[in-house]
């Protein structure tokens, strides 16, 4: 039974959402800095191909869309501001304390 257009570009989308997980997942674990600049130009080029498909299936009315009310949008920004913030405090005092460390054992 062939696949109708739709259902390939859905399942074409799905997958470059994975890839792009993926190589999002590599970039954060990987070791060196000339390794992770040449993932993170990878996970670019898989972003941009992901908008492609997504841009393609919009116009065909395949993908819909709508515009969240602009208060909705302040919402989730502050929402993940404080997040960030909130999480920024414990990582920040951890790097003080073993800076403190190995001061102590040099």
């Amino acid at each position: 039974m062939p696949y109708d257009d739709k259902t390939m570009m859905t399942d074409m989308l799905s997958t470059q959402k994975f890839i792009a997980s993926n190589y999002n997942n590599y970039a954060g674990e990987i070791s060196t800095k000339t390794a992770k600049n040449k993932l993170l130009k990878i996970l670019q080029e898989e972003h941009d191909i992901q908008f492609k498909i997504f841009e393609d299936m919009q116009a065909k009315g395949w993908y819909e869309t709508t515009n969240a009310p602009q208060a909705k949008v302040d919402q989730a920004v502050q929402t993940h501001i404080t997040s960030a913030t909130n999480l920024k405090k414990p990582v920040e005092k951890a790097v003080k304390k073993r800076a403190k460390a190995t001061k102590k054992t040099k």
